[in-house]
């Protein structure tokens, strides 16, 4: 009879410890050159242009990070378009709104002291749910 607690207790135990954590779904991100359009499931994403980028170059030591401000042009699923200024400042943009997201992965390239202010951008993006 203990010996068949004993195995009671070390099969729940085993079972206890071995649950596996629960699977993350990669996310997909597109790449969105400017003045390119992207079509996720429920918006349309145009990236109009650059505003302004502040963000210290890689090769210069800076006491702020800095950070770009984008335009961009989202089309919700049957509603108007709406043109929206996105600050991207090192963390994600992000677009929010009625079930869904847009996320700002990154803004690239990243200047340095020789390409500031003559950089094709590259806008990293991916569409998830709330």
């Amino acid at each position: 009879m203990k010996k068949l607690l004993f195995l009671a207790l070390i099969l729940v135990s085993t079972l206890g410890f071995s649950q596996e954590k629960p699977i993350e779904v990669p996310m997909i991100v597109t790449k969105l050159p400017i003045g390119e359009t992207v079509q996720f499931e429920n918006a349309t994403v145009k990236f109009i242009k650059v505003l302004e980028d502040s963000r210290c170059p890689k090769d210069v030591t800076c006491i702020w990070e800095g950070q770009a401000k984008l335009l961009v042009e989202v089309t919700e699923n049957g509603k108007e378009s709406k043109e929206m200024e996105l600050l991207f400042d090192g963390k994600n943009i992000i677009y929010a709104s009625e079930g869904y997201i847009l996320k700002g992965m990154s803004l690239s390239p990243y200047p340095t002291s020789d390409t500031v202010g003559k950089m094709e951008y590259v806008l990293l993006i991916s569409e998830g749910d709330k």
